[in-house]
Order: structure tokens, then sequence, then C-alpha cells
């Protein structure tokens, strides 16, 4: 490889010398360390990380970092913000757990039910994949239905219902699902529907089996694949769940205060039956939530209410995620200035880079969607994640060891963030570190097509 690309394995003996530590500690960790994270295991080379503050970070061996994961998109306003972090101190101060409901849930539950279009009642728990279990509970409880309908491409955690991918061999109307990895029950894909992400057969499948549908939960940008038409498909599944008396699910996971300070909701002026939170929302700190219709929600208030659904957990509502959450949102809902700031940012990176593949005729194209953008190795048109191939695996791969090596680091799921942190200067070095990683691989002959 070192005669066949040249810069490549440059790049790599530079990353070598610059990490013996996180070398070290990537030898230390296999003994008895399993790692729960994917995104760690698929870097381009292991990287551990000590601190970061803004849009920084900084590893084992004192490399500094502009970093596009941000938290995998959840510090909005950046690393170890003054404002989040004084919230900690103060509260580490008065105890950090009691189990026992704190003084501290409603300012957050407040600012939630504010900011979500959809929100009557709001929910704690943990994380998103908690969020996102529990609206598919409280949507089968309140319809007395089981089918849940996902979509091709999709993410909502990481329990049982989601975790299905698309069969590839099957046809694109009509997409079938494989359980993602081994210790899925061959029974929980009787309880799912895979329907076409972005496909008018999406809402034929709809309208046929609305009978054994209790809701249809949907992204409200995917991640993996940030369209600026996904506001359209939005409407189109509003309209036909509305049609049908199914409920409609908008993950805003990611998207809520992230697209905008309403999520997706707001941005694409669709509001859901349900939705769910996560990231953002807790400052850093572990956090979930669902919002929605008060009479969805009458599930949640317990075993012997109508349609009654059991959820908790120990953590849920926690105080030190409560203040940490009511600072970063309040910060955002007092700085309405950062959104069009940061999406204007995502949309010149990616309108740079995309000139840049142009110009160069490279087989690569950037989606955003505002502050949230992704990086696809191909020529061909991309609506869905049947669109993709990996015939350019190999120029991708060396490609983000490129981006390492000058100082950009890209999570290892390639779904990259901006934040309030990154200034101007910061997506111009994004910009130039891109384009000549680009060139790079365009030197060693990596691209196929």
């Amino acid at each position: 490889m070192s005669d066949a690309a040249p810069r490549l394995a440059a790049a790599r003996a530079e990353l070598l010398a610059k990490t013996p530590r996180c070398r070290e500690i990537s030898e230390e960790r296999a003994e008895i360390l399993n790692s729960g994270l994917a995104a760690n295991l698929e870097m381009p080379h292991p990287i551990f990380l000590e601190s970061g503050a803004g849009c920084r970070v900084v590893d084992a061996d004192g490399n500094s970092y502009i970093d596009t994961s941000v938290g995998f998109g959840l510090h909005m306003l950046g690393h170890a913000h003054p404002e989040i972090a004084e919230a900690i101190r103060d509260r580490a101060g008065k105890g950090w757990m009691f189990g026992i409901h704190s003084t501290t849930q409603m300012t957050l539950a407040e600012l939630l039910a504010d900011a979500s279009p959809c929100a009557e009642r709001v929910v704690f728990c943990n994380t998103g994949t908690e969020a996102t279990f529990y609206a598919m509970r409280a949507a089968r409880g309140f319809t007395g239905k089981t089918r849940i309908g996902l979509f091709d491409g999709c993410y909502h955690g990481a329990h049982d219902y989601g975790m299905f991918v698309t069969d590839p061999a099957s046809d694109p109307d009509a997409p079938q699902p494989l359980p993602m990895g081994h210790g899925v029950p061959a029974q929980i894909a009787e309880t799912i529907l895979l329907l076409p992400y972005r496909r008018p057969a999406a809402i034929e499948q709809i309208q046929a089996r609305k009978d054994e549908l209790a809701a249809v939960i949907v992204e409200g940008v995917q991640s993996s694949n940030p369209q600026p038409g996904a506001g359209e498909f939005l409407a189109e599944l509003r309209e036909v769940c509305s049609d049908t008396g199914v409920l409609l699910i908008i993950d805003e996971v990611i998207t809520g205060f992230r697209v905008s300070y309403g999520g997706a909701q707001e941005l694409f002026d669709v509001k859901a039956d349900l939705a769910t939170y996560g990231k953002i929302l807790g400052g850093g700190l572990p956090i979930g939530a669902i919002t929605g219709r008060a009479d969805v929600m009458e599930t949640f208030t317990g075993l012997s209410a109508k349609n009654g659904i059991f959820s908790g957990g120990t953590f849920s509502g926690n105080p030190l995620t409560m203040v940490a959450g009511s600072a970063a949102v309040g910060h955002l809902k007092a700085h309405p200035d950062i959104y069009p700031r940061v999406n204007g940012a995502g949309d010149r990176l990616a309108g740079a880079i995309n000139g840049f593949c142009r110009e160069h005729q490279l087989p690569v194209q950037m989606k955003n969607v505002g502050s949230m953008f992704h990086l696809f190795f191909q020529r061909e048109q991309i609506d869905s994640s049947r669109d993709l191939h990996a015939r350019e695996q190999t120029a991708e791969k060396a490609f983000y060891l490129q981006t390492l090596n000058r100082g950009v680091l890209v999570p290892g799921t390639q779904r990259a963030f901006l934040s309030a942190a990154h200034t101007d200067a910061d997506v111009d070095e994004l910009i130039r570190v891109f384009s000549e990683s680009l060139l790079d691989v365009q030197a060693d002959g990596l691209f196929v097509g």
C-alpha cells in the first residue's frame, strides 16, 4: 500500500508517531474493556480523548482536533460551555441523586413544553433509546394495536424494536427487515413494518395497514442521510396518519434543538402526536424525553390509568441532568441568533465542498440540513439509504485518516455536526482540510469511479 498510496502511508506513519499513548490505551483496553460504541471501533486510527473546550478536543497525547462529532451532536454550544459547567458545579454541592422527585425538573419540563410544537405533557427518561422505546409502548397502549412502522435507513436507538436494517435484495418499495446483529428475536420482526423512506409506496402501505399500525416513527431528519426535502415527506406522513388514525411519532433525539429551537417540527411546520428527545436537551449529560398529545401521554400516569403503561428509571429526571439541560436550553432560547449562524455555517461548508468536488471531478458529495452534514463517496443521486453503494470504500477510509492526521475529528459514523462554538475561521479550516485530504486521496489513485 505504501508504494501504491504514498500519501496515505505517510499520514498513517505521522499519526502513529503522534499518538503513542492512544495506542497504548487501545492495547490496554483490549484486555478487559469491550467497547459498546461502534463509532469508536470504526475510527480510522485509535484516538482517546482527555479534554474538550469549545469546538476542540484533545487526545491522550496532547494532540488537538477540531471536533465535528461534538458528542454525536449533543454539544450544540460546544464542549464545557461555562454556563452549563457552572450549573453542574452548583448542583453538585447540594447533592446529585435522590431517586425521589427533586425541585430541578419543572424548569426543563417547561422549556421543553414551550419549544416542542406537540408538547402538552412531558416525561423524562435517561437516553434517546429509552425515549423511542417508551413512545412505541405508549402508542401501543393507547391504540390497542401492535405494529410500529419504521423506515429504511432509520435509527431509533438500541432496543430490539429498532434493531433492523433493510435486506438489500428486497424491493425498494417493499423493504424487508433484517436484524441488526444477533440476539434480536425473530418474533420482533412481526411487530414492526419496514417502510420505504421518501417513496409514495410508504403512504400506500400505511393506508392499507392502518388497522394494525399503532404508530409510524420517523426521524425529523435522517442523521445518516440529511436530506433538505425531509420536510415534504414529514408533511405527507402527517396527512396520512391523520386520515388513518395512526399515530405519528417524530424522533427528535438528534434534530431537537439542532435544526431549529423547535426542532424538525418547527423547521418543517409539522406537528407530531408524540415526539422523542435526547442529546442537546441534557446539556451534555444523559437524558431522554417523550412529549405529545395529552390524551396519548395519559398512558404514562400509571398502570391504573386508562391504557396505562409502565415506565421508570432510577436516574430519570436526575438533578444534575436537569440543571445542565436547563442551562443549555435556556441559553439557546435566550440567543435565537445561534440558529441562523450555525445553519448558515453548515450551508457554507457543504456548498464549498460540493463546489470543490465538482471542480475536481471527484465522486464525492456532502448532504446537509443546517448544521448536520454527511459526506457520501459517490456521484449518483441519493434520496434514501437504498441509493448508497460502497464502491469508493477504500477512498473513503483514506480520506478520514487524512483528515484526522490534519487535526479534524469526524466520528466513525461520519454523521457530523457543527456547534455554536465553531467560528467562521474553524469552518474555513474544515474546508481546507477536507479539500486537501480529498486531493491526497485522488493523487494516490484511490478513487475508482
